[in-house]
């Protein structure tokens, strides 16, 4: 059943939920003006007659619960029986199926980890102690793939069908080259760890990327950060992650005992890669991680084992909490550039660069295993750039 409502932020998008399951998302896709919210959980369209239309085609009409206010506003001559067979559809759907096949009449994604080529996948990629990112994206590639090729067999897949399944990912579903490496390499894996097949059997010209360079803030926009943040905790937080580029995970991860203050180091356990690694702590962020851990004895107790910890489970802090909280901090400051916390690393490996530090170190500092990895934050750097005459001043 898919439910349609008028959105209680925004009463112009309409709010349209539906269990999660491997087709839905695609059929949605071809509304124009759709956008998924993660924190209403569902899919915003616009609040149109054509929006409401093409639902009903996509979905089928019979499938579909339309909230009542949805009913009076597009159509106020509706009788009391109209608004009832909109608000409250039959079930199961006694009128005709529409002309294609939804998600509804296949099995729900969660079904599928226990296909036994999931499961085969998943116990290489535990045994081998990759990331649980890297399991879930793997996952949910090899599920997509099993679905789209049904009734056939995954141990037939012939590298030709398998080059048409990614025609299928890049023109249908407009998936992008990061994306389709995921599935690349989840199919690569599974055929070299699991199936055993030679490299000749998978080896597929992986998709181009895309160089796009990173989003840097000045060092005024960070201190406006900083200020728009109104939570101490998470302040602390995000400058910590200016402070030494660590990424969002190993923040979380990060534990009392990695903070050497006598060596002025902090040590990164089990950073991308499963690799350690030191970063500075510098005389600045011991003063501010000091103050950090007198408030929160103060209000919460002292931390027991990692550095940011649940008041309440006393566990690490939810990722999404805190993307969430740097996302409001970024609005309140009146920033326009795109991104994530994320940014803060990019920022860092900037400003270094900037400062003249050797391109080397920081590429330590941030754990790259390439330096090419490292050297796009040379392309963003403008003290140079700025240095430079253009031939229109000139003119």
């Amino acid at each position: 059943m898919v439910t349609i409502q008028i959105d209680e932020r925004d009463p112009t998008m309409l709010g349209v939920y539906f269990p999660e399951d491997p087709f839905g998302n695609d059929l949605i896709k071809e509304v124009p003006g759709r956008r998924f919210s993660r924190s209403r959980k569902g899919w915003l369209v616009p609040n149109t007659r054509e929006s409401l239309v093409q639902l009903g085609r996509l979905f089928g009409r019979e499938h579909c619960r339309f909230d009542e206010a949805i009913v009076r506003h597009h159509k106020p001559a509706a009788t009391p029986v109209e608004v009832e067979e909109a608000t409250n559809p039959p079930w199961p759907p006694t009128g005709k199926m529409p002309v294609v096949q939804s998600f509804r009449h296949l099995p729900a994604r969660s079904d599928y980890n226990q296909h036994p080529a999931i499961i085969a996948l998943t116990n290489a990629l535990r045994t081998g102690f990759y990331s649980y990112k890297t399991l879930r994206n793997y996952k949910q590639a090899l599920i997509a793939l099993i679905v789209h090729i049904d009734p056939q067999p995954i141990e037939d897949l012939s590298i030709v069908d398998y080059k048409a399944y990614l025609l299928f990912l890049v023109d249908v579903r407009k998936l992008g080259s990061s994306t389709v490496n995921v599935h690349v390499n989840a199919w690569k894996f599974y055929c070299e760890k699991v199936l055993k097949r030679e490299r000749m059997f998978y080896d597929i010209g992986m998709p181009r990327q895309a160089h796009k360079l990173p989003t840097v803030y000045s060092s005024d926009e960070v201190k406006a950060i900083f200020n728009a943040t109104t939570s101490f905790k998470y302040r602390t937080v995000f400058q910590l992650v200016y402070a030494t580029g660590l990424r969002l995970e190993e923040v979380i991860n990060l534990r009392l005992a990695d903070l050497d203050r006598v060596r002025r180091v902090i040590t990164v356990r089990s950073g991308k890669g499963r690799k350690d690694r030191v970063v500075m702590f510098s005389e600045k962020l011991e003063k501010v991680l000091k103050h950090y851990m007198a408030q929160y004895a103060r209000r919460e107790g002292p931390p027991q084992l990692f550095m940011f910890e649940n008041a309440e489970t006393c566990g690490q802090l939810n990722r999404r909490t805190i993307q969430q909280v740097y996302s409001e901090s970024v609005r309140f400051a009146g920033i326009k550039k795109r991104g994530g916390i994320h940014n803060l690393r990019h920022s860092f490996a900037t400003h270094l660069l900037e400062s003249g530090t050797d391109v080397r170190y920081v590429q330590e500092l941030l754990g790259h295993e390439s330096i090419t990895t490292t050297v796009r934050y040379t392309h963003v750097s403008i003290d140079k750039v700025r240095t430079l005459q253009s031939p229109f001043d000139t003119l």
